[in-house]
């Protein structure tokens, strides 16, 4: 508490520039953000361990540390200070040999980057490169650059943060028999540090229950990556919450996709979970890693698989439900290869109808199907004005 104590009293500081003042603003509602998404967590882990559970208290402070060290950590984070990032972009700079006459920071909200800077020369392709590179290694984000003539030998260079590419998502599902209530959930949601989690979680059997396990499971994962927890972490800590309050040994899937758009990275982590397709150029690359499902065991490894995307890459993942109702992978591939060039709220709807229609409407099984289309928007990382 006395750390945030001198945090908040130097954020308020009278003598602070306005743009400071605007930035400290910002920090104080980031931690507040932080705090509220730090009662959401309790809950979950309240609802998710269920009245009458018992769970190891180590456990749970455990679990609750990670996210205060992450509050802590935003508010001591020096990226969002205007005159030490000031500072070290000049120091950068003169390291280089770029001359300059103006550098103004205008905004260092993550994904929200606004910077102005001003050379003394017309600048080359590997000068640009250059500056880009030391910019992005400082604000720790992608970066896209818009170069200005000026009038002179002097060139504006205008930086923004990176928006090439983009995410296009759609999802099906019903429950057994057709119920709409289903053990099967997803969750899709994008954070401030430009990753975007899309994740299964296939609840043990049916109904009520299975649902409410696996949604929140969820809950807890999206909670724990908010604040900036790496996704391993947030899965052993899921892990441990599970194994130490399973009284009534249920179990569930975890099937995660953690994509970084603009480093143009997906990873993938997988516990009991079915098989991921990545359609590229008309080919199926299939991702599989063979774990056991969450509440078996807490000290088994997290194991992850990264692939570089690709534009137009398509990714397909669906609860067993779904994959159990075909005699093998390869019959399910051709299926979904038959699915390029179509929306990927069509696709996940022509899935579950197709699988559907294999055991002549009888839907024996909890089904969901979640697809994403990888895109590029129309932008240069570097363009000339």
């Amino acid at each position: 508490m006395e750390i945030v104590a001198k945090m908040m009293k130097k954020s308020m500081s009278s003598k602070a520039r306005p743009e400071a003042k605007k930035l400290n603003i910002y920090m104080v509602s980031l931690i507040f953000t932080q705090l509220v998404n730090l009662q959401q967590l309790i809950k979950s882990i309240t609802d998710f361990v269920g009245k009458g559970q018992l769970i190891k208290t180590d456990v749970l402070l455990e679990c609750i540390k990670l996210s205060i060290d992450s509050i802590i950590q935003s508010m001591l984070y020096d990226r969002y200070d205007f005159d030490t990032q000031l500072n070290r972009i000049r120091e950068e700079l003169e390291h280089l040999n770029i001359r300059y006459s103006e550098v103004k920071i205008k905004s260092l909200y993550p994904r929200l980057i606004k910077l102005d800077l001003t050379i003394n020369s017309p600048p080359n392709d590997l000068t640009l490169l250059s500056i880009q590179a030391l910019l992005e290694n400082i604000i720790n984000e992608p970066l896209r650059l818009i170069v200005e003539n000026k009038k002179g030998r002097q060139t504006r260079i205008k930086v923004y943060s990176s928006s090439v590419f983009k995410i296009n998502h759609g999802v099906s599902y019903v429950g057994k028999g057709g119920s709409k209530v289903s053990g099967d959930s997803y969750v899709y949601e994008s954070y401030t540090n430009g990753l975007t989690l899309m994740a299964l979680s296939d609840g043990m059997g049916n109904g009520d229950a299975a649902s409410k396990e696996s949604s929140e499971a969820l809950t807890i994962l999206k909670c724990l990556l908010s604040f900036n927890i790496p996704a391993k972490a947030a899965i052993k800590t899921l892990q441990k919450l599970k194994q130490h309050s399973n009284a009534d040994e249920r179990f569930f899937s975890l099937d995660i996709c953690m994509i970084d758009k603009e480093r143009q990275r997906a990873t993938f982590y997988k516990k009991g979970a079915t098989p991921t397709f990545l359609i590229r150029d008309n080919q199926v690359e299939t991702i599989n890693l063979p774990q056991l499902p969450v509440g078996v065991m807490t000290d088994q490894d997290v194991e992850k698989v990264t692939f570089t995307l690709e534009e137009d890459d398509i990714i397909i993942m669906c609860s067993d439900g779904i994959i159990d109702q075909y005699r093998d992978l390869e019959q399910f591939e051709q299926l979904i290869l038959g699915q390029v060039g179509k929306p990927p709220k069509l696709i996940s709807k022509s899935i579950l109808h197709s699988t559907i229609n294999r055991s002549k409407g009888v839907i024996k099984d909890d089904m969901l199907v979640l697809a994403m289309e990888y895109r590029r928007e129309a932008v240069n990382q570097i363009k000339i004005a």
